[in-house]
């Protein structure tokens, strides 16, 4: 392999890394807003509790529970596919490691010597 090949696959795979890592950032991101959201619908509940109508603190309670329940099942989501990602590229850069089969053997070829000393004195019993 050459200096410039592997240089390629590294850049490559940097890339190919950093574009998971963004769409992480994404997620991470929508998972956070979510969390957000929910304490501060909370917030608002406990700061205008004596002044506001019922059914607005009943729909800020409800709208903050799913907005929780929702970053929750995000956050579960997030670090399953992490942890299958990860171990995904464990995997992968383990096979990596390993010769592959296409590439040719850098050991010499093992020639079996047919007039082995060991085998010289016994008969065959195969009949001719």
């Amino acid at each position: 392999m050459t200096a410039t090949t592997a240089d390629g696959d590294l850049m490559n795979r940097k890339i190919r890394e950093n574009g998971v890592f963004q769409g992480m950032g994404w997620m991470i991101g929508s998972v956070s807003l979510l969390f957000l959201i929910s304490a501060g619908l909370e917030l608002f509940v406990r700061q205008t509790f004596r002044q506001a109508s019922v059914a607005t603190i009943l729909l800020a309670l409800s709208l903050a529970r799913w907005s929780y329940v929702l970053g929750s099942g995000g956050l579960i989501f997030l670090t399953v596919w992490w942890l299958l990602k990860w171990r995904s590229l464990r995997i992968q850069r383990a096979v990596m490691r390993e010769r592959p089969p296409a590439e040719p053997s850098r050991r010499p070829v093992e020639i079996p010597v047919l007039a082995d000393p060991q085998f010289l004195g016994r008969r065959s019993h195969c009949k001719p």
